[in-house]
């Protein structure tokens, strides 16, 4: 099924990238980008599956996402804190880490958060190294003030306990740590040393003299479904000046809107398509238990991309493809999975010894 649904979704891709070519006001950048979207969905699904068959690389490869993640959190903190790190520092109270902006911060600390978590209950004990990652990464996915990546997390991690059957002492006690968490932050910002998630939701919302980002993304989505109903089939381009909304810069926030806008039908149903695999993917491995850790990955991912505009970035396919490359696939030892969570990861013993 997995290789049926990237074939189709690969083919919906070309008509897309070929009927929303006529439209573009630069046809070197829609090429540029029709040709990267085609080798996320054509060619990179394949390759991530033969790789994750490699004997030990999705290990590998999954340690090292966590160590650099970790250290672009570090820096993360450390900007929020008032230091620049390597020539970034934080901007309007947000830190952008190492990632080069803060939404993506806070997106990959999103990431992290889920593994980290699959991997302490994994190991059944106080782990300080991996306890270090998991509080790191949270102070980065504050520090980042991406809103979006802080439900997309939120999502994440509560897919990924039912999916693993976690005790229900495991949520109650991150819920206590996250109020705690949040009420440091809170007298931070007091301090005039952060900003407080409180604060930055308030500024999304509107709620302050800042630009509200919400009432931003709702005009991108305004103007691209009214592009989409002036023309359904052909797009407007994939190049970032046909992907312009209502102030002639902002790209439509949002991977489902963005791509039926600018490359028509057929690219809209590819997004479609996978949107629904994954979703799909996610329900049974809930119903199932199993790979948990995975889905939870997905559902960050997902979630963060219906206010983003992911449609090319490669961190945002590189994580969703390792991750569906990982989905049931076994490494090494049948009976054990890397990202899996078929044995509840023991995490019912572990809630108790909590």
């Amino acid at each position: 099924m997995g290789y049926i649904l990237w074939i189709l979704a690969a083919y919906l891709a070309v008509i897309g990238v070929v009927t929303s070519s006529g439209a573009a006001d630069s046809m070197r950048g829609h090429l540029i980008i029709g040709v990267q979207v085609l080798i996320f969905i054509a060619v990179a699904p394949f390759v991530a599956r033969w790789l994750a068959e490699v004997d030990g690389l999705s290990g590998k490869a999954v340690g090292a996402f966590l160590i650099g993640q970790s250290v672009s959190a570090t820096a993360g903190l450390a900007q929020a804190a008032g230091v620049t790190t390597l020539g970034f520092k934080a901007v309007n109270g947000r830190a952008s880490g190492l990632a080069s902006h803060p939404n993506i911060l806070g997106l990959l600390a999103g990431v992290a958060v889920v593994i980290f978590l699959y991997l302490l209950f994994k190991t059944e004990r106080r782990n300080l190294p991996l306890l270090t990652g998991l509080v790191l990464n949270i102070g980065a996915l504050f520090a980042s003030g991406s809103v979006s990546a802080l439900i997309a997390c939120g999502v994440g991690v509560i897919l990924f306990m039912l999916a693993a059957r976690i005790s229900l002492r495991v949520p109650l006690l991150l819920a206590i740590v996250a109020t705690a968490a949040l009420w440091l932050m809170d007298q931070l910002d007091r301090a005039g040393l952060i900003r407080s998630p409180a604060r930055r939701f308030a500024q999304v919302t509107g709620q302050t003299s800042d630009k509200s980002t919400l009432d931003i993304r709702q005009n991108t989505y305004a103007y691209a479904w009214e592009g989409i109903r002036a023309d359904p089939i052909f797009g407007r381009g994939l190049d970032s000046a046909s992907g312009a909304t209502y102030d002639h810069i902002t790209l439509t926030h949002n991977l489902l809107l963005r791509t039926w806008f600018q490359g028509g039908l057929g690219l809209g149903l590819a997004a479609m398509l996978i949107v629904a695999a994954i979703a799909s993917v996610i329900v049974l491995a809930v119903v199932r238990r199993r790979d948990a850790a995975t889905v939870g990955v997905l559902a960050v991912l997902i979630g963060f991309s219906m206010t983003s505009a992911a449609l090319q970035q490669g961190y945002f396919w590189l994580l969703l493809l390792g991750a569906w490359g990982l989905l049931s696939q076994p490494v090494g030892d049948s009976r054990h999975r890397l990202l899996g969570g078929e044995r509840r990861l023991r995490a019912t013993t572990y809630g108790r010894r909590m």
